[in-house]
């Protein structure tokens, strides 16, 4: 379909216009039930939103009663979140278009003649509506967390400015999607995600002075004036995008929408990872001990190498490593955090970094002919299976439980027992991964958020599950600021249960 159209050919906008006509008219979903579903959603966002924005406020109203001192200030921690926000909705926006057409509308309109602006048109409303309203909404809790006695006219203002953010987000990556270059788009969004725990562990090893917040209506004026420029260098844009980037952008966003409807991380982050590894060549490995260790440990061995070589040729994954390490240092390093925060942050550090180690193991998962090859029993495939994580986690333990037990004045005791935890979180890690997939063949849970398979939650929580018991000895550390010998007995009972758990296959429904 080319940009102008052909003579005597209806346009991009009226092939659309038809084939809502055509659906419309052959669908069976009464007006009744539209709306019905329309209030549902709304009354989930309007309370959701109402929620978070109590408790961002009461966040702001603790910063407020605060005596000064030279701690950080958690207003900063507030910024991050919001720059977290503004990378993980970059990286999203970039891998799923903002522009991209379904499998059969790219079937049926790509080859047509029609011009292409008005096709393209109302795919790209969608994105940049929802970009728009999460700005709006980030804007609203930035704001509230960082003055609670913000008057409503400054809140609307710092909304205004968070919707045209969002909304010159989204617009401003059709330009790079019709050059070719939505990867750097998606490369700065994931940067700027890794770098939020990076950056809160450097401002809170040297604390900056405290955050000063005052209302103005320029941000929303200067967002606005970006969303126009964005949209009209969009409009312009719009009919180079190329046919592969619509095809390959729309299957990844109904892939990504599937894994949200069956919560589905693993389908989840297969859908985010759209990008071909293109790289230069790199030199292939000799590997000449990899013989010598089958013949000593068996061929289970080599699931051990081919993971371990998955790890170190992705350097992304070991700066998610150093990202997990940087979220659990903000529990030492911040002495102002409740204890239960501390153990939290240390417990999601270690469990993002489990999670990058296990790669391995969710492929395996995904094409089970990987571990069927190998001549031995499943329970010692999944054995050797955990050898990269525990290993893995074993050196990222001694830094961040180092500097843990540093602050409690107890370095052997805290490091003994940040090692004895290390395979807890490979355990979880690898048990996530080779967790059962739902069955929707069977009567299925009507809920106001959709319908799910039963036992949804159970499969849901396969592998946190062992990482949440075999956190217990360090949440009952850091509440009473101590390590005992008990708690490392414990703590020795919980990883060989959690080990157990990793290794052992689950059992298929209707399997005798």
């Amino acid at each position: 379909m080319n940009a102008s159209g052909a003579a005597g050919y209806p346009g991009g906008g009226a092939m659309r216009r038809w084939t809502r006509l055509v659906l419309r008219t052959r669908s069976s979903t009464s007006v009744g039930e539209l709306l019905s579903d329309v209030y549902t959603i709304a009354l989930t966002l309007a309370v959701t939103i109402a929620m978070v924005a109590a408790l961002a406020r009461s966040q702001g109203l603790l910063r407020a009663g605060a005596p000064p001192s030279t701690e950080l200030d958690t207003a900063w921690i507030t910024v991050l979140l919001a720059v977290a926000v503004l990378g993980a909705g970059t990286g999203l926006l970039a891998r799923t278009g903002p522009v991209s057409l379904g499998a059969a509308q790219a079937a049926w309109w790509l080859p047509l003649p029609g011009e292409r602006g008005s096709l393209l048109r109302p795919s790209l409303v969608a994105p940049t509506t929802a970009s728009a309203v999460t700005g709006a909404v980030t804007g609203l809790l930035l704001v509230l967390a960082l003055d609670p006695a913000v008057t409503a006219g400054h809140a609307v203002a710092a909304a205004l400015a968070g919707l045209g953010l969002g909304a010159a987000l989204a617009l401003a990556l059709v330009p790079l999607e019709a050059g070719g270059r939505r990867r750097v788009a998606g490369t700065a969004g994931d940067l700027l995600l890794a770098l939020v725990p990076v950056a809160a562990l450097a401002l809170a090893l040297a604390p900056p002075p405290a955050l000063t917040v005052g209302g103005a209506w320029w941000p929303a004026a200067a967002a606005g004036g970006l969303a126009v420029l964005a949209g009209v260098a969009a409009l312009r844009s719009l009919p180079r995008v190329h046919d592969t980037e619509l095809r390959e952008r729309g299957a990844a966003t109904v892939e990504l929408r599937g894994a949200s409807l069956t919560m589905d991380t693993r389908a989840l982050g297969r859908a985010l990872d759209t990008e071909p590894r293109r790289g230069r060549r790199r030199r292939s490995a000799r590997l000449r001990a990899v013989p010598a260790l089958v013949r000593t440990l068996g061929p289970g061995v080599v699931v051990a190498v081919a993971d371990a070589r998955l790890l170190l040729r992705a350097p992304r994954r070991l700066v998610q490593v150093g990202c997990g390490a940087a979220l659990a240092l903000l529990a030492p390093f911040v002495p102002s955090l409740p204890a239960l925060l501390s153990a939290l942050l240390v417990v999601t550090g270690a469990w993002l970094a489990a999670l990058t180690t296990a790669q391995g193991a969710r492929d395996a998962e995904a094409v089970p002919a990987i571990d069927a090859l190998l001549p031995v029993p499943q329970r010692t495939v999944r054995l050797w299976r955990l050898a990269v994580p525990v290993l893995a986690m074993l050196v990222w333990t001694v830094p961040v439980f180092a500097v843990l037990g540093d602050s409690h004045g107890d370095v052997g005791g805290w490091l003994a027992l940040g090692l004895l935890a290390a395979p807890v979180w490979a355990a979880g890690a690898v048990r996530s991964a080779y967790r059962p997939q739902a069955d929707f063949s069977g009567p299925l849970i009507v809920t106001p958020m959709g319908v799910f398979p039963p036992g949804m939650a159970t499969i849901a929580n396969t592998g946190p599950d062992v990482v949440v018991l075999g956190a217990v000895p360090l949440l009952v550390a850091v509440l009473v600021g101590a390590v005992t010998p008990v708690l490392l007995g414990l703590q020795v009972a919980l990883t060989a249960l959690a080990v157990v758990l990793a290794v052992r296959p689950a059992r298929r429904r209707g399997a005798r």
